[in-house]
């Protein structure tokens, strides 16, 4: 894929979790252990999102750190994106349990809203792209779980 398809298939992920900035193409490279990337998002000093030259997938790297895999395709971080937009719309619009419980309650309740959304999210992620979520501390897990802990009562 050239750099070109490459900008096409992500122009709309700028909402992504990631805290850098999305890159234009033509993409700079990074070498890391022998492998090729192509920087598409870069947080100066800290990390960069590139995609493998060799076979597509995405990666961090973390700038003194080693690379950890975010997605196995572009294609699949372009639906997890999608997946994850959609879920945070959900929990935008979440207004917690209502007036009927009291605080303590309304927290609990507030709290399992959080982590169906979670779970029902990693699930979605994991019928997409396992690999992507094999770990509990993968990219897109913590996503998901941090989306969660942003509902409120």
């Amino acid at each position: 894929m050239n750099d070109a398809e490459l900008a096409s298939l992500l122009a709309g992920c700028a909402r992504c979790p990631y805290p850098g900035a999305w890159q234009d193409s033509p993409f700079t490279e990074r070498t890391v252990d022998g492998a090729r990337y192509a920087l598409v998002a870069v947080d100066p000093g800290l990390s960069a999102l590139g995609v493998r030259r060799d076979d597509g997938s995405l990666w961090g790297l973390p700038e003194d750190g080693v690379p950890y895999l975010v997605n196995s395709g572009v294609e699949a971080f372009v639906a997890f994106n999608r997946a994850y937009e959609e879920a945070a719309a959900e929990a935008a619009v979440y207004e917690g349990p209502g007036d009927g419980p009291d605080e303590a309650e309304a927290v609990d309740l507030a709290e399992e809203a959080a982590d169906a959304l979670t779970e029902a999210l990693v699930e979605r992620f994991g019928a997409l792209d396992a690999e992507a979520v094999a770990d509990e501390n993968s990219f897109w897990c913590v996503a998901a779980e941090e989306l969660g802990y942003g509902m409120s009562v």
